[in-house]
């Protein structure tokens, strides 16, 4: 369509910033009599952000004359071919069904063209993420208002996938259908129709494009159709001799703008090659802070919108208020994390679930008003971990069958049960917005702004929901969960603007911008032009066939908003660019091509400048602790376990930690049995055997196997009930294998004259100020020779000796105490564990000195499985064993925990490991005794 004679061009020198020129310009020849009247005026501007900026521009232009302004009507372009929201044009979520439906329906023999092959699993959720991409599709044809019904004729003869778009338009039409038997329109359809139809507004007497160089197309198309009837001019930002390159809707020429140098006063010094996001960060930062008052001095502008976070971040750590004009997902909302956990109970009601919803601060809440107040909150999560990594339940159901030993549990569990009821009774979208009732309805949230608005903006996608549910009635309340959540958390929060702000602005807001010092960060190829690379419907030449966006019109457009920056602050202010050599995935960047636009002389200077390399350690900060760990100092524990010696000797200050502060760890994603657990299980069989008198006789290992498997069987199903994971199960036979052998040796033990005597026999030893207690697995006496020995069973998946579990060779620069030091004769060791001589020198006064140990080692090499004895422990054994306890009491009761072992980080005992990061003793401020 040929340019509308009535349309006209002016261009505002790029040697002054845009803003103010602008708002001078469209008050034209006001001069101050009266307020400045521009209610007749439809200004088009590229971005919301340069319209709040613009209208601000105009008030204060009016201020300066102790005046004001009747403000124009600024929209986008975007807003000039809406269709509204008229009864019969469907929603997008109408939409995105109709298509689904569509997709469902229509036979993939018929459309091979569309469905070169077939899906794994045809069902919703694969028909649902294709129509997302059709709606996709949808609107990007919609940029120069095509369907896809359009593309074979508007392409022209030559197209290689005639048939493809002939399937993908009879697809549309059919989607077309479902919609209109439903009362609809399809809203791309409907917005095209609208904008060819498009009426000006009423009251409006001048239309004007201001500094829109990237306008949608279907946009320029109603412009030229209202330039029929009224003026309309467009504003360049760029001096008057640069007429030739631009055309007449103020969009660059690809011709004069992809080959044009980029002028840079100091290329070497306005360009700065960084590392990565964080190395950009920190330069920036570090320009902030050499302003007092960074507003209105210096301007932040993203390439890349990946660096958003991590250059907030830093601004706000060096304290500098943020704001980001382009809002933010709601995903990160409070109300969204609600929603997502009871979208996942509607799902699935497992224990994982709803240990989801117990850790939602709303949930708590009304757990506590449910209960009448009262209820401890701190400790419904603590019995809620406690019977998680106890009994692993698979369910809710499951869980509440130990609920009277966890009656904190119990109420979250019977909460989140009542909340389910709620969730699927009835239908959605009701359903949904009773649960949201019943638990806000006690409670005053009007005080909450974030929450109000997010709470809105949900119940307007409900009462959506609830006109097309029935349109709908095939859909799951699971499936519309999951719907409406996906688009609430696509929505976007605006939050209000810290006063003193540094705006983080979008690469097409920047013009608008007229800060004197421009930063602009993230200036690499892909991001800075924007490039569409293998788009699988829509490539670059087709798009050019169909009048739709290039990269080549792109990166026109963006290489006169780069000449267009820089000339603004030529002579007055600084621009600065900074670009990364890796992305926040650790992906290789390329630098923006824009950067290499120059004179061919240049370009040598200009590849080595950008391509050189770089270390992020040359800028960005070094990683440093937020803050120690501090444990408050509390008296040494009086009572310790046998196992807790191995603890210290270990390491004194983790055995404070455990054995004095209490302090324990949670694995909240524990599924299987951890090394404990497991031993756990194999003990409680063990040791019903040995309770059991007509066992301990016993010589037929298959009567001794057939016993301790059902006990293992008996035992787990007390424990973890009859539903069990994948990895449980895999346990559980590991357990029974070892059993079995296990079964084998008993019977060999007890042929050779062992028989059991005494099972899990408790004993306590005073050692100075100390009691130490235990329960030794068992003790048995031999028939013939009278003698006594202790077994300690043992489940780890390797078998091991006792004295290699007790003792280790002394090192060269050994720095273990005095008393952990003994000598055999002419070697050198260290105790690392007391467990069995502890044992000994507490039965040694009731068996006599002769008494022996070993172990029963149940390996997952079950061949490996057998009875293993501590040969040669005799009087010198005893000597080095007392000396050590007695040492390890004498720390413990002086309260000596410091300083610490440094445990190597992988080590798999260390369960603090998490909290000593670079070691334990910088990672500790610890304020006890040395």
């Amino acid at each position: 369509m040929p340019t509308p004679l009535n349309v006209r061009r002016h261009f505002l020198s790029w040697e002054r910033p845009l803003l103010p020129q602008a708002a001078r310009w469209l008050s034209g020849d006001w001069a101050g009599q009266g307020p400045l009247d521009l209610s007749g005026t439809l200004v088009v501007v590229p971005t919301r952000q340069s319209g709040r900026r613009l209208r601000e521009a105009l008030a204060e232009l009016a201020a300066e004359r102790s005046s004001a302004v009747l403000a124009p009507q600024v929209v986008l372009p975007e807003d000039l071919v809406e269709a509204g929201s008229g009864a019969d044009v469907a929603s997008r979520l109408a939409a995105q069904l109709a298509w689904a439906e569509t997709i469902m329906t229509v036979e993939p023999e018929d459309f091979r063209a569309v469905f070169p092959v077939d899906p794994p699993a045809r069902n919703f959720n694969w028909a649902v993420r294709l129509a997302t991409q059709m709606q996709r599709l949808q609107a990007a044809l919609g940029e120069n208002g095509l369907r896809m019904g359009d593309v074979v004729r508007r392409a022209g003869e030559g197209l290689p996938e005639t048939e493809r778009w002939t399937q993908l338009a009879a697809m549309e039409k059919h989607c077309d259908a479902q919609l209109a038997s439903r009362g609809w329109r399809e809203p791309q359809a409907a917005r095209i129709v609208a904008a060819r139809a498009s009426v000006i507004p009423e009251g409006i007497t001048r239309i004007v494009l201001v500094a829109t160089p990237d306008p949608l197309p279907l946009a320029i198309t109603v412009l030229g159709e209202w330039a029929r009837l009224l003026p309309v001019e467009v504003v360049v930002f760029a001096p008057a001799s640069e007429t030739g390159t631009f055309d007449e809707w103020g969009r660059p020429c690809e011709g004069s703008w992809g080959q044009r140098p980029l002028a840079l006063t100091d290329f070497a010094a306005q360009v700065h090659l960084c590392a990565d996001a964080a190395h950009q960060a920190a330069l920036v930062t570090s320009l902030a802070r050499r302003y007092e008052g960074a507003e209105g001095v210096l301007a932040v502008g993203l390439g890349d919108g990946e660096i958003a976070p991590v250059l907030a971040g830093s601004l706000r750590t060096a304290g500098v208020a943020v704001f980001d004009p382009g809002g933010r997902s709601r995903r990160g909302d409070r109300l969204h994390a609600l929603l997502s956990a009871l979208a996942a109970l509607v799902k699935e009601p497992s224990f994982e679930t709803m240990q989801t919803l117990a850790r939602c601060p709303d949930f708590l809440v009304w757990l506590d008003h449910r209960a009448g107040g009262g209820l401890s909150l701190a400790q419904v999560l603590k019995e809620l971990d406690k019977l998680h990594t106890w009994h692993l339940p698979t369910s809710v159901d499951a869980a509440l069958a130990y609920g009277e030993k966890w009656p904190a549990a119990r109420a979250a569990m019977q909460g989140a049960q009542a909340l389910r009821s709620l969730l699927t009774t009835g239908e959605f979208p009701g359903n949904a917005s009773a649960v949201l009732t019943e638990i806000f309805e006690a409670r005053r949230m009007a005080d909450d702004s974030e929450f109000v608005e997010s709470a809105e903006v949900w119940m307007d996608l409900l009462r959506e929901a609830g006109v097309i549910c029935s349109e709908f009635p095939d859909l799951s309340t699971t499936e519309w969960w999951e719907l409406g959540l996906a688009q609430f958390g696509e929505s976007i929060r605006f939050e209000p603007r810290p006063t003193g702000a540094v705006d983080l602005l979008g690469w097409l807001e920047l013009l608008w911008e007229n800060a004197p010092h421009l930063v602009v960060a993230g200036l690499n190829d892909g991001r800075v032009p924007e490039t569409v690379v293998g788009d699988p419907f829509l490539p670059e030449g087709l798009r050019g066939r169909l009048g739709l966006k290039t990269n080549e019109g792109r990166f026109a457009r963006d290489a006169y908003l780069l000449a267009a920056l820089a000339a603004s602050r030529r002579d007055k202010g600084r621009l600065d660019i900074l670009l990364g050599k890796m992305s926040a995935a650790g992906d290789p960047l390329r630098p923006s091509r824009l950067l290499l636009l120059c004179a061919e002389a240049d370009l040598p200077e200009r590849v080595a400048e950008l391509f050189r390399p770089v270390e992020a350690s040359r800028t960005a900060p070094s990683w440093r602790r937020a803050w120690p760990l501090v444990p408050p100092v509390v008296p040494p524990p009086e009572r310790v376990s046998v196992t807790a010696f191995r603890d210290y000797l270990w390491c004194p200050f983790r055995f404070y930690l455990k054995h004095a502060f209490k302090f324990e760890t949670v694995d909240p994603f524990k599924s299987e049995l951890d090394a404990l657990d497991f031993g756990i299980l194999c003990h409680a069989a063990l040791e019903e055997m040995g309770r059991t008198p007509a066992l301990r006789d016993c010589t037929d290992p298959a009567e001794l196997k057939k016993f301790l498997l059902g006990q293992v069987d008996r035992h787990s199903r007390a424990r973890f009930g009859a539903e069990l994971t994948l990895p449980l199960m895999v346990q559980l036979e590991s357990a029974r294998q070892r059993l079995a052998r296990a079964a084998e040796v008993q019977a060999e033990q007890r042929a050779a004259g062992w028989v059991i005597e005494h099972v899990e026999r408790k004993f306590e030893l005073i050692l100075g100020a100390v009691t130490v207690s235990a329960k030794i697995d068992r003790i048995e006496r031999h028939t013939e020779s009278g003698a006594w020995r202790v077994i300690d069973y043992k489940t780890s998946d390797t078998g091991v000796a006792p004295r290699a579990a007790h003792v280790r060779n002394a090192r060269r620069e050994e720095r273990a105490p005095d008393w952990a030091r003994f000598m055999i004769g002419d070697k050198e060791l260290v105790w690392t564990d007391l467990q069995l001589p502890l044992y000994l020198a507490a039965l040694t006064a009731e068996f006599g000195p002769g008494i022996g140990a070993g172990y029963f080692n149940l390996p997952k090499a079950v061949g490996e499985t057998a009875l293993v004895v501590w040969e040669g422990y005799d009087e010198a054994w005893r000597t080095a064993a007392m000396r050590c306890a007695e040492g390890v009491v004498a720390g413990v009761t002086a309260g000596s925990f410091w300083p610490p072992t440094e445990v190597a980080p992988r080590d798999e005992d260390d369960v603090f490991a998490g909290f000593f990061h670079q070691g334990t003793a910088a990672s500790v401020a610890w304020r006890g005794q040395p």
